[in-house]
């Protein structure tokens, strides 16, 4: 693909094709395996963003709206749905903060952690049997590579083109 763009536009760059489309396909198979093992459990990827969000906070895995919205980095519409979602299910639990109770937290209930620990097994066991091909020596390369990008796009280190309009 490379090649065939030098050849057709030869005034344009096209090297990022040989990263960029790699992890964008890698990215598409994993969200679709995850997806599949997630589904077996009537939940999707913003349902275990949640989960994973208040199980990672630490004892009591209790967090206020705010702050999921913050940690799982979407708006809190997006937090109030995915909540309502779960705690229809009773992984979680919506608790008032006395003696005001404007302040509104978002719990794990004990079946929400109990169920979330084989969720995140077979998550796991998912992910690990999609790695398979690479040898421990080119995990870790790849590893320190992705969080180093990563890390350079998260922090502004690298100047990312101007999102059209």
């Amino acid at each position: 693909m490379v090649e065939a763009w030098g050849r057709e536009r030869p005034d344009v760059d096209a090297s990022s094709i040989g990263i960029i489309t790699p992890v964008w396909r890698l990215a598409a198979i994993v969200m679709d395996h995850r997806a599949h093992v997630l589904a077996a459990h009537g939940l999707d990827q913003s349902h275990l963003d949640v989960l994973v969000t208040l199980r990672l906070s630490g004892a009591p895995y209790r967090l206020s709206a705010g702050e999921l919205s913050r940690r799982c980095r979407v708006t809190p519409g997006a937090t109030t749905q995915r909540v309502q979602a779960m705690e229809r299910l009773g992984l979680v639990a919506r608790v008032r903060e006395e003696p005001d109770r404007r302040t509104v937290h978002v719990q794990l209930t004990p079946d929400g952690s109990s169920r979330l620990d084989g969720i995140i097994a077979e998550v796991m066991a998912g992910d690990e049997a999609l790695l398979v091909g690479l040898q421990p020596d080119e995990r870790a390369t790849l590893e320190s590579s992705l969080r180093t990008w990563l890390r350079s796009l998260e922090t502004g280190a690298a100047r990312l083109p101007e999102k059209p309009l």
